[in-house]
């Protein structure tokens, strides 16, 4: 591996945790809390004012579809936990676990995938109210995939990390909410030097300095821009 080639990667580790971080900042009243967000205009000072305008426009929607889940959660995937053990880890840091559940309520592929974000609790997911009782004890948890190949049933056995410390008392139960991995994705492209430099290139012309105002034209997308 080359040392651009590292130093890429890292960014992308550095900006895919920052965010990571940003949805595990969130409080519940945080997350019912809606935002309202600037339209996204079609000229910008800079092209790192056209990236920046996407950032808050981006935890938006990651916090409704959070909150979304959430008003859902008497109704999510939920599976009891059968042990829940702490590993190190260089990559994901000291809060890494090992979690192992029974198998899963409902159906759906994105439990098995890394990026999936699930509540860790103590009580059976009956009403979102359930969050704010007192005594009622939880956390958010993101899967990083699973830790056992070949095993019978699939999510049975993952491996997640946490902000704070989990607590290993019984009952314990693992909710999935919803897979972030898309969004984290859209977030390191927008914190990485070289798609300045990209869009840049595709939306000013040549003889125009990087830091010189520009406007999208009629066939430029965003989507198309940040994919």
């Amino acid at each position: 591996m080359s040392g651009s080639t590292s130093i890429s990667t890292k960014k992308k580790l550095w900006n895919g945790r920052t965010f990571i971080n940003n949805v595990f900042s969130w409080s519940l009243d945080d997350i019912f809390d809606k935002h309202e967000v600037e339209s996204i205009g079609l000229s910008f000072h800079s092209v790192q004012h056209y990236l920046n305008s996407f950032v808050s426009p981006l935890l938006e929607e990651t916090r409704a579809q959070l909150c979304s889940c959430i008003e859902n959660f008497s109704s999510l995937p939920c599976a009891k936990v059968l042990s829940l053990e702490h590993s190190k880890s260089l990559s994901h840091g000291r809060n890494q676990y090992g979690v192992e559940t029974d198998t899963f309520s409902g159906d759906g592929k994105e439990l098995y995938k890394p990026g999936g974000v699930f509540v860790l609790a103590n009580f059976k997911p009956q009403a979102f109210n359930y969050l704010k009782r007192s005594g009622n004890w939880w956390s958010f948890v993101l899967s990083t995939g699973i830790s056992k190949e070949g095993d019978t049933k699939p999510a049975s056995a993952l491996n997640v990390i946490s902000k704070n410390p989990l607590k290993d008392e019984k009952p314990l139960f693992m909710i999935f909410l919803m897979n972030i991995t898309t969004n984290k994705r859209i977030w390191t492209g927008l914190h990485m030097d070289g798609n300045s430099k990209l869009i840049h290139k595709i939306s000013c012309d040549g003889d125009v300095v990087e830091e010189s105002p520009f406007a999208l034209s009629d066939d430029e997308t965003y989507p198309s821009l940040l994919s």
